[in-house]
């Protein structure tokens, strides 16, 4: 799957960051994403890949799910958001936070609550999910509005 980031020309005309994912069987789903919003969205991608996730939220999104149904009412949602989906969601607002404070080192927020998380993470898939965090941070801010950056993401087997 294909993950398309584009910077919105003027958020405050109704013209927003976009959200859109091209599958391998050649369809597609997108959505506006609310200001601020790509670092969680990058989060999200570079925990995913870094540790293989194939059940959170890109990997269900590879698999036909469609972006929208996420945000709808629990109730109306075609789908039940699978276990390893909702535990993935403190570790990425841990490494939002960790990441917007500019820490890099063991003493960081992630450290600090890393024992009530659902999932161990090591210190070497720690270091890099933060540089590669921060390499999509700089590459996003280098962009221009209307401009967008492509990730590859892919479900590895073992995961589906």
């Amino acid at each position: 799957m294909v993950i398309h980031f584009k910077k919105g020309k003027h958020q405050w005309k109704h013209k927003p960051d976009t959200l859109t994912c091209v599958r391998d069987d050649g369809s597609v789903t997108w959505t506006h994403l609310h200001r601020g919003f790509v670092r969680h969205d990058f989060a999200h991608y570079v925990i995913e890949t870094t540790l293989g996730l194939g059940n959170a939220f890109f990997g269900l999104v590879a698999k036909g799910y469609d972006i929208p149904d996420f945000n709808a009412p629990k109730s109306t949602r075609p789908f039940e958001i699978p276990i390893e989906a909702m535990n993935l969601e403190p570790v990425v607002a841990l490494l939002q936070a960790d990441s917007s404070d500019g820490e890099t080192g063991r003493d960081g927020l992630f450290e600090c609550h890393s024992a009530s998380l659902p999932m161990d993470i090591t210190d070497e898939q720690l270091k890099v999910m933060r540089q590669r965090l921060r390499v999509l941070l700089e590459r996003w801010r280098d962009l221009q509005p209307g401009e967008s950056m492509a990730l590859r993401f892919v479900v590895k087997p073992e995961n589906k």
